[in-house]
C-alpha cells in the first residue's frame, strides 16, 4: 500500500488508531483524578498555613526537578523502552497519591512532608513527560501529530473541567484525604491501559541509543541552531513561568479576594477549563501554526489575564477566565504542534526534555515569585505581573526576530494543524506544561504540560510527537504511518 502523508480529517482522527485510543481514554480518567488532587492539595496547603508563599513553594517544588534534571529525563527517554518507563512512572505517581492520603488521615501532614512529596512528584515527572511525549510517535505517526497533540491537550483540559468541580464538592463533603485516595485509584486505569497496548519493537531504541556523556547538551545545541524555535521557546517559557500560575493565584482569589471557598475555587478552575477546551478544539481544527501564531496568542492571553486581574466582582472574574483559557490553549497547541513537527527521530526525547524544561522548569522561580507578590502587594498584582510578562515577552521576541539578519536559517517543517489566535479570538473572544497546572495534571503542565499550567506533575494523557521514518497512514486500527516531513519553510 502506498504511504499516505496526509492526515485524516477531523479533530478525533487519531482515535482511529487502537493503541492511541486505549491510551487516550484511560489517560482521561487518570487526568481527572490528578486534577482533583491538584485542587485538593492547593486548598489543603492554604488551610494548613494561610500563606500564599507556602502555596507558591508547593507548586514550585513540583517543577524544581524539571529545571535541575530535565535534560537527563530526555536522555533516559531516548535510551529505554518508553512503554516500560511509563509503567514505572505511573506506578510511582500512584504511590505518591497514597502517601498523601496516609499523612492526611494520620493527622501528621506537616508542611515539610508536603514539600518532600511535591519534589518527589516532580522527579518522576522529569522522566515521564519526555517519555510520554515521545511514546505517542510510536502510536500515531507523523501525519496525525497535530491531531494527537490537540487531543492530548483536550484530555487535560476536559479533566480540568470535570476534576476541579468534583473536587470542590468532595473537599467540603468528605475532606481532602479521600480526594487523594480517589486519585491513587485512578492510576490503576491508566496502568491497565498501558498493559493492553502492544509492545513496541525493541529495535526502536536499541538502534541509536545516545551516550550518557554530552547527550543532554546535544539537545540544547539542536534547539539553539534554529532561531524561530528559540523565539517560540522564549515566549512560551516566560508565559509558563510567570503568567500561568493559576494554582496559586486562583486559590488566593477564592480565599482572599472574593471569599467564595473551595466550591468557588472549583468554579474558577471549571471556567478556565471551559475556555481551554474550546481553544483546544478550535486550534486542532485550524490552520498551520507559525511563530506569529505563538506571539499573537501570548499577547491576547496576557491582555485577558490583565483584565481579569482588575475585575471587581466574582462573576466578572469568572467571565474573563473563559477567553483567557481559550487564548492560552491556542498558544499551547500552536507551540506543541510547531515544536513536535521540527524534531528528528534520533533527538526526540532530548528535545522534548528541553520543551519540558522550558514550559515547566521555570515554575520553581515563577510560582514563589508570584506567590510572594500576591502575599505582600496583593493577589491582583500577582496576576497582573504574569500578564505583563506575557505581553512583554511576545513584543520582545517579535522585535528580535524582525531585526534578525535575513541570512539566518529558517525552520523547515511539515504542515501541521492548529489555529491562528486571530481567527480563534474572532470565534470566541495557556497549559503544559503545560497548564502548566501541576505536573500531576499537566503536562500543564503539557503538558508540560506542562505550563497550561503547562497545567499545574502528572500528565498521563497523550501528547503528540513526531514519527518514525516510514509506514502506512492510520486511517483504521492498523499500525500508524511513519511518514517523514515533507518540508516547507515557516516564515514570520
Amino acid at each position: 500500500m502506498a504511504v499516505n502523508s496526509i492526515a485524516p480529517a477531523g479533530v478525533f482522527a487519531a482515535l482511529r488508531v487502537r493503541d492511541y485510543r486505549i491510551y487516550w481514554s484511560t489517560g482521561l480518567v487518570s487526568n481527572i483524578g490528578s486534577a482533583m488532587q491538584g485542587v485538593a492539595l492547593d486548598w489543603f496547603v492554604l488551610t494548613l498555613t494561610h500563606s500564599g508563599t507556602a502555596l507558591g513553594w508547593v507548586a514550585g517544588l513540583q517543577f524544581a526537578p524539571v529545571l535541575l534534571f530535565g535534560l537527563w529525563g530526555g536522555v533516559i527517554a531516548d535510551r529505554y523502552d518508553r512503554r516500560t518507563l511509563l509503567l514505572w512512572t505511573q506506578t510511582l505517581y500512584a504511590v505518591q497519591a497514597l502517601l498523601l492520603t496516609v499523612i492526611v488521615f494520620s493527622g501528621h501532614a506537616a508542611l515539610w512532608l508536603l514539600y518532600v512529596l511535591s519534589f518527589a512528584l516532580g522527579c518522576v515527572f522529569t522522566v515521564e513527560n519526555p517519555a510520554r511525549l515521545s511514546f505517542v510517535t510510536e502510536l500515531v505517526g507523523r501525519p496525525l501529530i497535530p491531531k494527537a497533540a490537540g487531543l492530548n491537550i483536550l484530555s487535560l483540559n476536559a479533566a480540568r473541567l470535570i476534576g476541579p468541580a468534583i473536587a470542590g464538592v468532595l473537599i467540603g463533603a468528605i475532606g481532602t484525604g479521600w480526594v487523594f485516595a480517589l486519585n491513587a485509584v485512578s492510576f490503576t486505569v491508566v496502568l491497565a491501559g498501558l498493559l493492553s497496548i502492544r509492545p513496541r519493537s525493541p529495535e526502536t531504541h536499541a538502534a541509536s541509543r545516545p551516550p550518557w556523556t554530552g547527550a543532554g547538551a546535544e539537545g540544547l545545541r539542536y534547539v539553539a541552531a534554529r532561531p524561530e524555535l528559540v523565539g517560540v521557546f522564549t515566549v512560551f517559557g516566560l508565559v509558563a513561568t510567570f503568567a500561568v500560575n493559576f494554582p496559586t493565584t486562583l486559590t488566593l482569589f477564592a480565599g482572599r479576594v472574593f471569599d467564595v471557598g473551595s466550591r468557588g475555587l472549583g468554579l474558577m478552575n471549571t471556567a478556565l477549563a471551559v475556555g481551554t477546551v474550546a481553544g483546544t478544539v478550535a486550534a486542532t481544527r485550524g490552520v498551520s501554526p507559525r511563530v506569529r501564531t505563538v506571539v499573537v496568542g501570548a499577547l491576547l492571553f496576557g491582555g485577558f489575564e490583565a483584565l481579569a486581574a482588575v475585575m471587581p466582582t466574582y462573576p466578572a472574574f469568572l467571565a474573563l477566565l473563559l477567553p483567557a483559557g481559550f487564548t492560552l490553549m491556542t498558544l499551547n497547541t500552536a507551540v506543541s504542534a510547531f515544536v513536535q513537527s521540527e524534531v528528528s527521530d534520533a533527538m526526540r526525547g532530548r528535545v522534548m526534555a528541553v520543551y519540558t524544561v522550558i514550559s515547566m522548569g521555570g515554575s520553581p522561580v515563577g510560582a514563589p515569585v508570584i506567590g510572594w507578590i500576591s502575599q505582600h502587594a496583593g493577589v491582583r498584582w500577582g496576576l497582573g505581573t504574569g500578564a505583563a510578562t506575557a505581553v512583554l515577552a511576545a513584543l520582545g521576541v517579535t522585535l528580535w526576530l524582525t531585526r534578525r539578519p535575513r541570512s539566518a536559517p529558517a525552520l523547515t517543517a511539515s504542515p501541521v494543524s492548529a489555529v491562528s489566535p486571530v481567527s480563534a479570538v474572532s470565534a470566541v473572544s495557556p497549559v503544559s506544561p503545560v497548564s502548566p497546572v501541576s505536573p500531576v495534571s499537566a503536562g500543564a503542565a503539557g503538558a508540560a504540560a506542562p505550563p497550561v499550567p503547562p497545567a499545574p506533575p502528572v500528565s498521563r494523557s497523550v501528547p503528540a510527537s513526531a514519527a518514525a521514518p516510514t509506514g502506512r497512514a492510520p486511517s483504521t486500527d492498523d499500525e500508524p504511518s511513519r511518514e517523514p516531513s515533507t518540508g516547507g519553510t515557516l516564515h514570520d
